[in-house]
């Protein structure tokens, strides 16, 4: 098992979901979010259905403590009220509640999280010495402890001597006698000197660390504080520092909140909560549950798909695989690559869309079928559960770009994600997304238009994604396939897509 921990992700989308894409290309297995998912940052619930979607575990910060009602926000400096005041008013009521019930730690295997010290996880006091790290490690038995909380990526060690010792973040394996204290650092809102994101992988079968830092948009985080209605740029930490921009080494700030018998968290679930028995069990990277949109905001907005199916589905139409499909041989006039999209009813009312794919989770409460004007009808009424259709694959020239299109249409009772992805085949090193898009209105006219997608205009409902990748197809690449999946609540009728070489 490899575990990605993160925390601190404070809103901010662009480094969010840069590192949804970092964890798709290192396949990790399972996601764990020490908490602060929101605060100071611009999007808080965008970033919070990501995570929602994403984690297998997730832990209570003392900035989402406040907002769930379980701490005062008496214990932050005024410019931190400010922003967790604002940040109030963009979620709902569903992300109130889901931070009212949220752990204050996760046991795993070896291993324990939690987003402050050990000692006392209701307080969210620091661990930002070898003094304090030495208390962590008297309050709890594991020889892994993961937290977060000073923005600050962090190793702290003890061995036979019982004299902890700080050394600079780095990889390592596990030693017979030694315990650690890793500081995950922060996803949205670094402070240790370096601007980039920050977070750690565990990988359970190695006994081994490492550390991660990935570089994120920051001018797109910037756009979205000055897009955000009444956010006060000077209220947000990452832009308090202009070095950040600058992408200088000295980006260190003061701390916002004060850590005190006040700022004790109340109510709410176990405080514990063992990994073994959680329920929710993620598929790694595939965005899922949208459940905590705010009020009033329509945008969906979705991590990076991982390119390997940790879990098995509970039924895949056909059951077996399909061999891969040569473009040049069905290439169409308008350069086309996919076979047409004709679902049909075969033995038992099954849908079939030869040579596509449909995978279910669960074939109880989700089902395919097919509409009056024939075209495939993908139904679900779990939203935690995820819907796959999946083009053949297709064998491609390698050196050139693929742009991937596709129009859908949901019923008014839709609720949750559903994407396109463009996914290559490596003969070597497995698959990798090449990019993926979500479903907006979007008005493009019949010429511009794929044979397969025209007349489905964004008037009667038809929404369209469409996007092109950054990098030309490998040449050691056994292929590309197109994918449209997600979680949700509803309907989503398929009108048709497109998979073409630009």
């Amino acid at each position: 098992m490899r575990y990605a921990i993160l925390s601190d992700i404070h809103g901010n989308l662009p480094a969010w979901n840069t590192v949804l894409s970092d964890l798709a290309v290192r396949k990790v297995d399972r996601i764990l979010c020490l908490g602060d998912i929101v605060g100071y940052g611009p999007q808080p619930a965008e970033c919070l259905k990501s995570v929602y979607s994403h984690a297998a575990a997730m832990l209570l910060g003392n900035h989402d403590a406040v907002v769930g009602g379980r701490m005062s926000a008496a214990v932050f400096n005024d410019r931190a009220q400010r922003v967790i005041t604002w940040t109030q008013s963009r979620l709902g009521d569903k992300a109130q509640s889901l931070f009212a019930e949220l752990p204050l730690v996760i046991k795993g295997p070896n291993f324990r999280c939690t987003h402050g010290d050990f000692v006392d996880p209701a307080m969210f006091r620091y661990v930002s010495t070898p003094e304090e790290a030495a208390e962590s490690f008297a309050a709890c038995p594991e020889q892994l402890l993961f937290c977060g909380h000073t923005h600050k990526a962090a190793l702290y060690i003890i061995g036979h001597s019982g004299v902890v010792h700080e050394i600079p973040p780095q990889d390592f394996a596990l030693e017979e006698g030694k315990r650690y204290l890793i500081n995950v650092g922060s996803v949205g809102s670094p402070r240790d000197g370096d601007p980039r994101a920050s977070y750690v992988i565990y990988d359970e079968e190695r006994q081994a660390v490492f550390f991660i830092r990935v570089p994120f948009d920051f001018a797109a985080f910037r756009a979205a504080v000055a897009a955000a209605p009444g956010l006060r740029a000077e209220d947000v930490q990452l832009l308090r520092t202009a070095a950040v921009s600058e992408g200088a080494s000295q980006v260190r700030e003061e701390m916002d909140f004060e850590p005190n018998e006040a700022a004790r968290v109340e109510g709410g679930a176990e405080l514990e909560a063992d990994l073994s028995r959680l329920k929710r069990t993620n598929r790694m990277l595939r965005t899922t549950v949208a459940l905590l949109i705010a009020g009033g905001l329509a945008a969906l907005v979705l991590g990076i798909v991982a390119v390997q199916t940790l879990l098995p589905h509970d039924v895949s139409l056909p059951a077996y695989s399909l061999p891969p499909i040569t473009a040049v041989s069905i290439l169409n006039s308008d350069g086309n690559a996919l076979p047409a999209l004709e679902p049909c009813y075969a033995k038992n009312d099954a849908v079939y869309c030869f040579p596509y794919r449909i995978f279910l989770d669960d074939r109880r409460v989700q089902s395919i079928g097919i509409d009056s004007e024939k075209r495939l009808v993908l139904r679900s009424s779990r939203p935690e559960l995820e819907t796959r259709f999946i083009s053949p694959l297709i064998t491609c020239f390698p050196g050139t770009r693929i742009e991937g299109m596709s129009r859908v249409r949901f019923s008014e009772d839709f609720e949750g994600s559903f994407q396109i992805y463009v996914i290559q085949v490596d003969k070597s090193k497995g698959e990798k997304p090449l990019f993926f898009r979500n479903f907006v209105d979007q008005n493009l006219s019949n010429e511009a238009t794929p044979f397969a997608l025209r007349g489905l205009r964004y008037q009667d409902g038809w929404k369209l994604a469409r996007g092109t990748s950054d990098a030309v197809i490998d040449p050691d690449a056994a292929g590309v396939y197109v994918e449209l999946s997600g979680a949700f609540r509803g309907e989503v009728t398929i009108g048709g897509l497109s998979l073409r070489r630009k």
